[in-house]
């Protein structure tokens, strides 16, 4: 059971940080005043992906121990 809670939750922060920072960017997209055709998700830009990457690592180390408990198993 708990491997499961271990492996459900670091998916789910993992995946909800993952749609929030692209729902940021798509947001920026749409305030540009130049107009944008399309969202990009630029990874070599720190400005916003800083915020981010503590829930990015929690939900991937969260994944990990879940999947080692498994091949533990």
């Amino acid at each position: 059971m708990r491997t499961t809670l271990l492996l459900v939750s670091g998916a789910l922060i993992f995946g909800v940080t993952f749609v929030a920072w692209y729902w940021l960017n798509a947001l920026g997209c749409a305030m540009n005043t130049t107009g944008c055709k399309g969202v990009s998700l630029n990874w070599g830009d720190w400005e916003a992906l800083q915020f981010f990457v503590p829930t990015f690592v929690l939900g991937i180390g969260l994944m990990l121990a879940g999947g080692w408990r498994i091949l533990k198993r």
